[in-house]
C-alpha cells in the first residue's frame, strides 16, 4: 500500500509538471528523479532517437556521472537492450557485467550498477527513445515496478509531444509573421525547410517548383541534405513521386525500395528511410512539392500532416507574394521608362 501511494504521488507530480511546464527538459528531469526515488534505484536516464534513427542521445539523467555519459555513443545496432525495448517490450538485465546484450559492461561495473530495466518512449505511432532505470544491486524488477516505469515513460512521451506542439506553434507564428511582412521571399523558404526538418526530427527537407518548360522539379530551398544528395541529378516531375504533383499528399515509408523514387541508390546512401511529400498548391494549381526526408521509418500522423501542410501553404504564399511583387515592380519600371520617353526627358529615367 505504501509503495502504491508513492507511485501515485510520483505520477501526480510528473503529470502536474507536464500541465504547468512548456519546457520539457524540466519535465523529463522530474521523471528520472521520481523513477530513482520510487524504485530505490541508483540512477535513471532518458535517451531520444537522433535524426538518423541510428543513435540514442541523452535528454535527461539522474544519478549518472559525467564520465559514464561520455563513455561513447549509444548506437542501436550495437545495443540489443535498446533495440529490443524499442520494439515495444520492456527489457530487464539482471547483471550488466555478464549479459551480452549490454553495450558497455565495463563502464557500467565501474559506475557501480548491476541491473537495468529499459522501456520505450512512444508517442502515438512514433518511437521517441527509451527510459532506463539502473540499480546498484542485482535485482529483478517486479511486474508492479515495470508497470510504474512504463507509466512514467508514457508521461515522458506526453511531455515531449506537448513541447513539440508548443515549439511548432512558435515556429508557425514566426514564419507567418515573416510571410505577411515581406514582399520578397528572402530566407522564408529556408526557414520553412529548417522548421520541418527540426520539428520532425528528420534528416532534411526541400521545397521544389515545377519548371513547365523542362518538366523538371527545381529546388528553391533545402535543409540538412548533403551536397552529394542534392547533386544526384535532375528531378523529373513524372518520375519522382508524381502523385504529389497531382495534388495528393504522399507518405513513402520504405523509400529505398519504393518504385516511385527516381534515385533509390542516392536515397540509400543518404540514410533516408521515409519521405513525406506535400503538394504546393495555389488554388487548384500544383506549383511543386514540399518534401521531408526522415532517417527513421515514418508511419504517419494527423498532427504532423497538419503542421507540414501549414508550412507548405506558407511556402506557396511567400513564393506567390514574391512573384507578384516582381511583376508589379517590372510593370512600374516599364511604365516609368515609357512616360519618361513620351515627354522627351531622355532615355534613362531616374531609379526609384
Amino acid at each position: 500500500m505504501v509503495k502504491k501511494k508513492m507511485y501515485l504521488t510520483a505520477l501526480c507530480s510528473v503529470c502536474q509538471d507536464i500541465i504547468s511546464q512548456t519546457d520539457y527538459d524540466k519535465v523529463l528531469s522530474s521523471l528520472v528523479e521520481n523513477a530513482v526515488r520510487c524504485l530505490n534505484a541508483k540512477a535513471s536516464s532518458v535517451r531520444l532517437l537522433d535524426a538518423s534513427g541510428r543513435f540514442l542521445e541523452t535528454a535527461a539523467v539522474h544519478g549518472l556521472s559525467k564520465s559514464y555519459l561520455a563513455k561513447g555513443p549509444v548506437e542501436i545496432a550495437s545495443s540489443p537492450v535498446d533495440r529490443e525495448a524499442l520494439k515495444g517490450k520492456p527489457v530487464q538485465v539482471k547483471d550488466v557485467t555478464r549479459d551480452k546484450r549490454f553495450q558497455y559492461p565495463k563502464e557500467a561495473a565501474k559506475e557501480g550498477f548491476k541491473s537495468v530495466v529499459c522501456v520505450a518512449l512512444r508517442c502515438r505511432q512514433r518511437l521517441l527513445g527509451v527510459l532506463r532505470v539502473y540499480s546498484s544491486r542485482q535485482r529483478t524488477f517486479t511486474d508492479e515496478e515495470v508497470i510504474f516505469v512504463k507509466t512514467l515513460a508514457l508521461q515522458g512521451a506526453a511531455a515531449i509531444n506537448n513541447s513539440r506542439r508548443y515549439q511548432r506553434l512558435k515556429n508557425l507564428n514566426m514564419i507567418g509573421k515573416a510571410v505577411t511582412s515581406q514582399l520578397r521571399t528572402g530566407k522564408i523558404p529556408h526557414l520553412i525547410c529548417q522548421s520541418a526538418a527540426e520539428e520532425m526530427f528528420a534528416k532534411g527537407s526541400s521545397l521544389t517548383l515545377v519548371n513547365r518548360r523542362t518538366g523538371q522539379l527545381e529546388v528553391v530551398a533545402n535543409y540538412g541534405l548533403s551536397e552529394q544528395f542534392a547533386a544526384k541529378g535532375p528531378i523529373e516531375a513524372d518520375k519522382s513521386i508524381s502523385e504529389c504533383l497531382k495534388g495528393k499528399v504522399v507518405v513513402i515509408t520504405d523509400a529505398a525500395r519504393d518504385k516511385r523514387i527516381q534515385y533509390p541508390e542516392a536515397v540509400r546512401k543518404e540514410g533516408i528511410k521515409s519521405i513525406i511529400c506535400i503538394p504546393l498548391k495555389l488554388q487548384d494549381k500544383v506549383l511543386g512539392s514540399f518534401r521531408v526526408y526522415t532517417g527513421y521509418r515514418y508511419e504517419g500522423g494527423t498532427e504532423d500532416m497538419e503542421f507540414l501542410s501549414t508550412l507548405a501553404d506558407f511556402g506557396v504564399t511567400a513564393l506567390e507574394n514574391a512573384r507578384l511583387y516582381e511583376l508589379i515592380r517590372k510593370y512600374y519600371e516599364d511604365l516609368t521608362r515609357d512616360v519618361w520617353k513620351w515627354y522627351g526627358w531622355g532615355q534613362h529615367p531616374p531609379r526609384v
